[in-house]
């Protein structure tokens, strides 16, 4: 398992790929030298200086130093006996060592233990073992330990698909035969060609010299046990559940590990082979990481651990019957041997998070079958179809099934609300029942009676139309009048009140009023729960509503049936219209889910097509849609490359981000024939390929000119794959997140970068410091426990909670740093921002969790990066890479260094900002991993075609109308003159030297001065700053044409974008902006300073028409194409003069020519600006930052 130093194997993630060691940041990892001396050569010593690090016990270290030189001094002069083989020695020589032998077993006597001669051993071997046995490079055993030093995660299946032009080396394995216990020998080298491939070697054994800088030799060496009796070890069978294991008779494994005591482990049969039981035999006494573990384990796969085992990937070695001879303590676990295995791949673990890997090499044992490893790497692509075709089966088997499930735990839910509300009615019936009737007269003094109101029918029941009769001049309400065209109102509510709802009463047809009689009508329907109706007659501000009490209907079971079998029908109609409406809202849920699925792939369609037309003029392909399992013809253009004076040009290539494992070329491409620029070359593209990856050069191979896209290669993708690409684990950390913990555009980049790319089929987290405002927020009510751990003197607790579709865990310390009402506090952020960029790390490290990308954010977690490279990746955080993302370089410019120097790639919110900073010395040095991309927009969140802030709603077919409804609205909400149609220019922004403010000022006056109206949404942290504005919003309000918000408002911010014409952005400098966008999206024409993000997004009417048409629509001419794609005015300067010339040629246009204005209105509309192509962009930075 090829890795690092230190390893933990963590059940619940792919282990052993889930590698780790005890490593704390540098200021509290290592206090000692002794401990660091101990923890280099034993996992269960580093486990143990790591805790002793915390309480500083270095007179625990100084003892077990003393005692590991006593035990070192003894077993020195044995090593000189198992040095060589018995046979080489000269008879002087033996004699000599004998006698010294003889010593030792003397002092060892003393100590209560027993020694075996290792020269007797060595002749019961040498009659076991013939020398040509020893010499077969397919026996499998180790002597002495072979412990690892470094434990790493599984080498990959070796691919034939590298990166050609990166170069190929060739490796010899090495394969030793039989070591002699008590001797250690030199790996056998042996190269393997043909059929097997090269790899690295996985059969090594320690050599045990002694180390001046290390524990002592003895704490490795496999002579310990004959001078120390091995300690009672307890087996302990919990754990994963194993296949049964076979054993083997008492006689059996006694015969077979007879003379092997010294050795590490052996397999029975020596030579594995197809479709065999094989044994494993492991000598725990002699291994030094997993001697005094209780539970051992093997980890077993084949053929460079790509195929599994019937028996399964993890056994439990049981104690075998094998003596316990010379301190042997011998245990086994049985595994079949796959038919199709060329060879067998094993590590030995504790099952908790110690291995013992070979020194990181894992073990190795060559197989004898039919298979060989250039037939398992020439079929790779049918089993990787295979895979994905049974992942997808499963897939569709596991939401099948948790979509049964979710049904039957809804349908439960549905009789649990009906039952409950049946329940609540039948306590409430008795108290709504009183006082209720079918009909109400007043007796008169002749003895008849005057109906004042009836229904009909007069028996009412649930569910059934009726109507309610009232008679005007029975009641108090007859001394009005109510002339023709006027109508009194039923006001009723169903079950004391609920759900009130007013119904116009007209006169009866046919019945003609009188002194006593004025009859008026309306149609009631009960509803199914309905227990009793409550009503009052009123007309204007008059009521009939007897005497305060109301009137009320009682409501009766259906005709012919008990009160309880009423209940029962009304639970069961109660829960069909619960799944109803539950049925309904899923059904509208979907319908949306399905138009943005659509939309987003009609623009993403969009972003690849105009990504292929920009790389048009240097490479394209015929078709232009590679097509998997057919040929495509590859031209390429080197003009403007660094190969334009290439005699001869070759591709090297790959397939799916070069992890196919059939390879591309190198092909040599033909050169162009009379004017044609462009090289060419036919080729066949597999099945089941999903990205075609390619670099050219001038030579086939070795040392040359290389075009290699800037170090990112060029990527096309592959259409039709029977394979998808797989997706990438990405966790963002970072201290703001929209909208549970905004303050500005960082936290809308967190959360809309994140869900688009989950969009694209990745999986993102979110890690954030718990904040104690996060307890008032109601997207946070499912918060849950998700784990604990103590770190940097505290108690760190983790909770985590879905926000927004993203998986976001919260890092809570005990030590109150995040214990207060806002994300930043002031003076001390840089130390609390510090502390939770190493909590976060070490919160990744605790749970066993590898992301493939480290996603940090701006200064206040730039600390992720180099804390992550010192003193995380080398002690079991080993798969990440970090991608640091700027978004204003003017804070933090030391973190904002360090990260770029310690980060594979960084970006910034966009190309015109980074070149901007680009030339900084903190960055200049870096500038060949530095990308500018700008950020997007949350098209779900800003869409005025289904905005709920706005009345209307509205897109580019009918845009002059939407905005017209807005502008009234807003105009209402504000207080502002509508007596004519004026442009209206709205400013949303925070009120800082940044943003320009003497340039809105300006603007304000400017807008007045040409006839439109000013609205200003934002307020000003300095409190001279907000003074002015609030003495500008004095001068200007008197007219009813300017309005100022000095605090933000949301669903006034909607309506802002949607009702104003204009948007102005002056801002000095603006790394990206989204202001700009979000106006965009509503129809609104932007008016900017043409600095940043500001420069990559608005592009002039007047002189932008090429950039527009390159950037927005990938075209190269946009005079013959006829394509306007600009979208608003710009200007470069600073001062006044230089934003009039823009604001007024935005007034102009409004003015002079509003159906091109309009037209213009709906252009922008229809631009993208999501963050469909950031997202794709970042995807690339993600995997460009993995083969970095």
């Amino acid at each position: 398992m090829s890795g690092l130093p230190g390893t933990s194997v963590f059940p619940g993630f792919s282990a052993p790929h889930a590698q780790r060691c005890c490593g704390y940041p540098s200021d509290l990892r290592r206090t000692s030298l002794q401990a660091a001396k101990l923890a280099k050569h034993s996992p269960q010593l580093r486990a143990q200086a790591k805790s002793q690090t915390v309480v500083q016990d270095k007179e625990g270290h100084a003892t077990e130093l003393q005692e590991a030189e006593h035990v070192r001094l003894e077993n020195e002069k044995l090593r000189e006996v198992l040095a060589a083989k018995v046979a080489a020695l000269e008879q002087a020589k033996a004699e000599a060592l004998a006698q010294q032998f003889a010593e030792l077993n003397r002092k060892a006597t003393l100590l209560g233990a027993s020694v075996q001669s290792p020269f007797d051993q060595a002749k019961a071997l040498a009659a076991m073992e013939t020398p040509a046995k020893a010499a077969e490079p397919s026996a499998t055993a180790v002597g002495h330990k072979s412990g690892s030093k470094k434990a790493r995660k599984p080498r990959a299946a070796p691919s034939t698909a590298t990166n050609t032009h990166k170069g190929q080396q060739d490796v010899q394995k090495a394969v030793p035969g039989p070591i002699l216990p008590g001797l250690d020998t030199e790996p056998q080298e042996q190269a393997f060609n043909g059929n097997h491939g090269s790899s690295s070697s996985a059969e090594t054994h320690a050599e045990m010299q002694p180390s001046s800088s290390g524990p002592p030799a003895s704490l490795h060496s496999s002579a310990q046990p004959l001078l120390t009796p091995p300690a009672p070890i307890q087996d302990n069978g919990a754990g994963r559940s194993r296949p049964e294991q076979a054993t083997q008779s008492p006689a059996d494994a006694a015969s077979l590990c007879q003379g092997r005591s010294h050795w590490l482990y052996f397999l029975h049969p020596a030579q594995p082979a197809e479709s065999q039981t094989v044994t494993i035999y492991f000598n725990r006494n002699t291994s030094d990481i997993l001697r005094y573990s209780a539970r051992v384990e093997v980890h077993v796969k084949f053929n460079s651990w790509e195929l599994e085992s019937s028996s399964g990937a993890w056994l439990d070695l049981r104690p075998s019957s094998a003596p316990h001879d010379h301190g042997a303590d011998w245990w086994s676990a049985e595994v079949t041997v796959p038919s199709d295995a060329y060879e067998m791949n094993y590590i030995f673990s504790d099952g908790v998070g110690t291995t013992d890997n070979n020194g990181g090499l894992d073990y190795l044992s060559e197989v004898d079958g039919h298979m060989t490893r250039q037939a398992w790497t020439e079929a790779a692509p049918e089993r990787m179809v295979e895979a994905e075709e049974r992942r997808k089966a499963e897939e569709r088997r596991l939401w099948e099934k948790a979509e049964q499930e979710r049904q039957v735990h809804l349908a439960a839910q549905d009789l649990e609300q009906a039952q409950h509300a049946v329940a609540y009615l039948r306590n409430i019936r008795p108290h709504l029942m009183k006082g209720a009737m079918s009909s109400l007269s007043y007796p008169q003094a002749d003895g008849q009676s005057t109906p004042v109101w009836q229904t009909v029918p007069p028996v009412l029941h649930p569910g059934m139309p009726a109507k309610l009769l009232y008679n005007l001049r029975a009641g108090p309400l007859n001394w009005l009048t109510v002339d023709e065209g006027q109508h009194l109102v039923l006001h009723l509510g169903h079950n004391e009140w609920e759900k009130p709802t007013d119904v116009e009463m007209r006169r009866v047809e046919g019945h003609r009023s009188n002194d006593l009689e004025d009859w008026w009508e309306a149609d009631i329907t009960v509803g199914r729960t309905d227990m009793a109706i409550s009503f009052v007659i009123k007309f204007w501000e008059h009521f009939d509503n007897n005497n305060e009490q109301s009137y009320k209907l009682g409501i009766s079971p259906p005709d012919d049936m008990a009160e309880e079998d009423w209940f029962k029908q009304l639970t069961e109609r109660l829960q069909e219209a619960h799944h109803e409406s539950r049925k309904q809202a899923e059904q509208q849920e979907a319908r949306k889910a399905r138009r943005r699925s659509d939309q987003r792939a009609a623009v993403e369609a969009k972003v690849k097509a105009v990504k292929r037309r920009q790389l048009h003029h240097m490479l394209y392909t015929q078709p232009s849609s590679v097509l998997a399992g057919s040929s495509v013809t590859l031209f390429y253009n080197p003009t403007n490359t660094n190969l334009s004076q290439a005699a001869r040009i070759f591709v090297h290539g790959g397939w799916n981000r070069w992890t196919h494992p059939k390879a591309l070329g190198p092909l040599e491409l033909s050169p162009p024939q009379g004017a044609e620029q462009r090289w060419s070359v036919t080729i066949e593209v597999p099945a089941n390929a999903y990205k075609m990856d390619l670099v050219f050069a001038d030579v086939e191979s070795g040392d040359g000119n290389y075009d290699n896209c800037g170090g990112a290669d060029y990527h096309l993708p592959v259409e039709g794959s029977k394979l998808s690409e797989p997706g990438l684990y990405i966790a963002q950390i970072a201290v703001e997140m929209a909208p549970i913990c905004k303050v500005g555009g960082l936290g809308d980049v967190v959360t809309a970068l994140g869900r688009a790319v989950k969009e694209q089929g990745h999986h993102m987290e979110i890690i954030l410091p718990r904040y104690d405002f996060f307890l008032q927020s109601p997207l946070l009510g499912a918060t849950r426990y998700e784990t604990e751990f103590d770190w940097g003197g505290c108690r760190v607790f983790v909770s985590s909670c879905t926000v927004e579709g993203l998986t976001c865990f919260f890092i809570e310390p005990q030590n109150g740093m995040f214990h207060h009402s806002g994300v930043y506090k002031g003076n001390d952020d840089a130390v609390r921002f510090d502390f939770f960029c190493k909590a976060a790390l070490e919160f990744l490290l605790q749970t066993g969790r590898q992301p493939d990308i480290l996603h940090c954010h701006d200064w206040s977690t730039a600390g992720v990066a180099q804390s992550f490279w010192q003193d995380y990746q080398p002690y079991g955080l080993w798969r990440p890479k970090v991608v640091f993302t700027i978004h204003n370089a003017d804070f933090g410019m030391a973190r904002l260094g360090s990260a770029a120097h310690h980060c594979q790639r960084f970006t910034t919110v966009s190309p015109s900002y980074a070149f901007e900073i680009g030339g900084l010395p903190a960055f200049s040095g870096h500038v060949s991993k530095f990308f500018g991309i700008r950020n997007g927009i949350d098209t779900d969140i800003w869409d005025p075609q289904n905005d709920p802030f706005l009345a209307r709603h509205y897109g580019p077919e009918d845009v002059v109308e939407g905005k017209r409804a807005a502008r009234i609205a807003l105009r209402n909400t504000l207080g502002l003159t509508d007596w004519e149609d004026r442009p209206l220019v709205g400013v949303i922004t925070r009120l800082t030297a940044q943003k320009g403010i003497q340039l809105i000022k300006h603007g304000a006056w400017r807008t007045r001065d040409r006839g439109g109206q000013f609205v200003l949404l934002g307020s000003a942290p300095d409190p001279k700053v907000q003074a002015e504005f609030d003495g500008l919003a004095g001068q200007m309000s008197g007219d009813a044409n300017a309005a100022f918000c000095f605090s933000f408002d949301e669903p006034l911010s909607h309506l802002i974008y949607a009702a104003c014409d204009i948007v102005l952005v002056p801002s000095i400098f603006e790394p990206c902006g989204l202001t700009q966008l979000i106006a965009m999206r509503y129809g609104t024409i932007p008016v900017v300073r043409s600095t940043g993000g500001l420069h990559d997004t608005v592009f002039d009417v007047d002189w932008d028409k090429g950039r527009a048409a390159w950037e927005l629509e990938g075209c190269a001419d946009w005079q013959m194409e006829q394509i306007d794609a600009t979208n608003g005015f710009a200007f470069d300067g600073t001062d006044a003069g230089a934003l009039d010339s823009a604001l007024n040629r935005a007034f102009d246009a409004y003015w002079n020519d509003r159906q091109w204005f309009h037209s213009l209105q709906a252009r922008v509309m229809r631009q993208d600006w999501s963050w469909a192509r950031p997202a794709l962009d970042y995807i690339d930075v993600y995997h460009s930052a993995m083969t970095s």
